[in-house]
């Protein structure tokens, strides 16, 4: 079973003619929409004849009815949810088990007795499926007290009555309800995203699409999922392979990797770019492409080194003396391009350290900031517009900070290859 979460409306009426009329459906809906249940008053918008044909819709009242208490809440343009449950094709279920499982998934979703909603199905030959049109206006006009809305998240000087159901963690909840109704059902179990490469697109991403399509005539996925895609292919290729495999591999596929090292050279942190952009793995796929995720290892604090996780992971080998040489390889200070923060990604830490050290340094001996480390060529020294002059440029205290400047450099690359022994 796989849920989706559609785009939230201010009004029920399109939603409810879509579902139960088919109004907007590029295919006929009619011959097969039933009513499975409603948490509300209104009777079944559909009329049928006594061979059971549909002779018409009519969702009027159920409009009216949920219309009325969305009103209630003027706060919000969201006041309408609408969600979709569909079954693998040629799996079904009865309407009664229907019924349940709105009831069961709606009740995760957080719509209690003080809300209203619909559910109606759509028994296609492609793949049976629901959908649920719900008030996300919960029927509560007391206000609440301050703690309470406090809790919540409120302000707590300002009790809100008519409050709306929250929509945290929707995907996760209504995931738990699939596969808990896939056992009790008997339906094939469809594996989890957490499990799997596959990305669900916001609706920001799939507009995005369209637009690309209207303007160019060509579809192209979004971003994140075409990044996604490439760098599956670089992990699975690197299954039981070193991390600097698996760096290489990454380039092969046109994917950029950034290793992000914390003060002692130790791997913290793992980002991916291409065409000009990058993301961090955390963002793009939280459970396999983050560092720890891809290696099964984390750099510990307490002992000042890389520590197991004890979780599973993609089974890609890291080992600090033989990869960390790659790694850093792939710092935005060894890029052409690593000024550029939305290629380079976030500097390591490392590099705002030794950047910290020397501007204290600088600030100490009282060097101008514009000719701290300037590399005397005959050029530069020539430049008679320059601020200070020749005069500040040759004091002793500009050249002991450009010489501080690039001893702090070498600092820092011996220390990212050979690591906390250099400092013994």
């Amino acid at each position: 079973m796989i849920h989706k979460k559609m785009a939230y409306r201010n009004t029920s009426g399109g939603t409810l003619r879509y579902v139960f009329r088919g109004d907007g459906h590029e295919h006929d809906v009619t011959s097969g929409v039933s009513l499975i249940h409603t948490q509300g008053m209104s009777p079944d918008p559909i009329k049928r004849d006594k061979g059971g044909k549909v002779e018409e819709i009519n969702t009027d009242q159920m409009e009216a009815e949920f219309d009325f208490l969305g009103d209630k809440n003027q706060r919000s343009q969201s006041r309408f949810a609408h969600y979709v449950i569909s079954l693998p094709p040629g799996e079904k279920l009865t309407h009664e088990q229907w019924k349940k499982t709105a009831k069961q998934y709606m009740k995760k979703m957080g719509y209690g007795l003080d809300t209203k909603w619909t559910c109606a199905l759509h028994d296609e030959k492609a793949s049976q499926h629901v959908h649920i049109v719900a008030c996300r206006v919960q029927n509560n006009p007391q206000a609440n007290e301050r703690t309470q809305a406090r809790d919540k998240g409120g302000k707590g000087n300002k009790p809100q009555p008519y409050p709306l159901v929250q929509d945290n963690n929707d995907h996760s909840k209504g995931m738990e309800v699939m596969r808990e109704l896939e056992k009790e059902f008997g339906l094939s179990e469809v594996v989890s995203p957490d499990k799997t490469w596959g990305a669900d697109l916001s609706r920001d991403e799939f507009e995005g699409t369209i637009n690309h399509f209207e303007k160019t005539g060509q579809s192209e996925a979004p971003w994140k999922t075409r990044i996604i895609a490439r760098i599956s292919k670089a992990v699975e290729k690197s299954n039981g392979k070193t991390f600097t495999e698996f760096l290489e591999n990454l380039k092969a596929v046109g994917v950029e990797p950034l290793v992000t090292l914390n003060e002692m050279g130790f791997p913290t942190g793992m980002s991916f770019a291409m065409e000009g952009r990058s993301a961090a793995g955390s963002k793009l796929k939280s459970t396999r492409l983050t560092f720890s995720a891809l290696t099964g290892f984390k750099f510990d604090g307490n002992t000042g080194s890389m520590q197991s996780t004890n979780r599973k992971s993609e089974g890609i080998k890291y080992e600090q003396k033989r990869d960390i040489q790659a790694c850093i390889s792939t710092s935005p200070g060894q890029r052409v391009c690593g000024n550029t923060p939305e290629i380079g990604g976030p500097r390591p830490s490392v590099e705002k350290k030794e950047a910290g050290r020397t501007q204290e340094e600088s600030v100490t001996t009282k060097v101008k900031a514009k000719t701290l480390g300037a590399p005397f060529t005959l050029s530069f020294l020539m430049d008679s517009s320059s601020k200070g002059g020749l005069n500040d440029l040759l004091t002793l205290q500009n050249i002991y900070a450009d010489l501080t400047a690039h001893a702090a450099y070498a600092k820092k690359i011996a220390r990212l290859q050979w690591g906390t022994d250099f400092d013994r």
